[in-house]
């Protein structure tokens, strides 16, 4: 684990986001889970967990929702500093 966790710190760059959502701001778009990619022409496909399968969806509607849900949980991650800290911190006090 604590390679992994280095690793995540080491790759972190303002190409790469890594922000940790403190315990306590746990939201509804964290029970599962989903992702969001840009295309090169500018669209939006989601790919999103469900208990019976993951599904990619470019519909805009679906894009839309899982925009505001990843925006709306951001707003309470940690900003990239901190949370890179927070990771290398936790990989020498945990697991050493």
């Amino acid at each position: 684990m604590r390679e992994q966790l280095e690793h995540i710190a080491a790759i972190a760059s303002p190409q790469i986001s890594v922000q940790v959502v403190p315990s306590g701001y746990v939201r509804s778009g964290l029970l599962a889970g989903f992702a969001i990619a840009t295309l090169e022409d500018g669209s939006e496909v989601a790919y999103l967990e469900t208990a019976i399968r993951g599904l990619t969806t470019g519909d805009r509607d679906d894009t839309t929702m899982a925009v505001q849900r990843f925006e709306a949980i951001r707003i309470q991650a940690l900003p990239l500093n901190m949370s890179t800290d927070l990771i290398k911190h936790t990989a020498e006090e945990q697991w050493t």
